[in-house]
């Protein structure tokens, strides 16, 4: 099996992209999953372990962006070729930067 490097950059690129956009989901989705492993080692009458916690937590909210980026990479690569999968990861990266820089500064203004 031959990995394309470019396959797999159009996959990361939209997976940002999405994340960026996505963000106030994100932390919740973190905060569930964090709070649904420190209720799992309770019950099993363990001590918790934080940092452990949060890295897996951190880790499984990446996936289901990483699979909707490998779907949008895909598709995009069906339909216009590898060079515009790449060019509008690219600029989706971009846009939703902005957007989270300005989500953010909003909220920085409304406290």
């Amino acid at each position: 099996m031959i990995v394309d490097p470019v396959w797999i950059s159009g996959i990361f690129l939209w997976a940002l992209a999405l994340y960026l956009m996505f963000s106030p989901q994100v932390i919740r989705l973190v905060e569930t999953l964090e709070q649904q492993a420190i209720g799992r080692l309770k019950k099993r009458s363990q001590p918790t372990q934080t940092n452990l916690i949060e890295i897996y937590a951190s880790i499984l909210s990446i996936l289901p962006f990483v699979l909707a980026g490998g779907l949008l990479s895909y598709l995009l690569d069906i339909g216009l070729g590898h060079s515009w999968t790449i060019s509008w990861g690219i600029i989706a990266c971009i846009g939703s930067g902005v957007y989270e820089l300005g989500r953010r500064d909003g909220q920085a203004n409304q406290d």
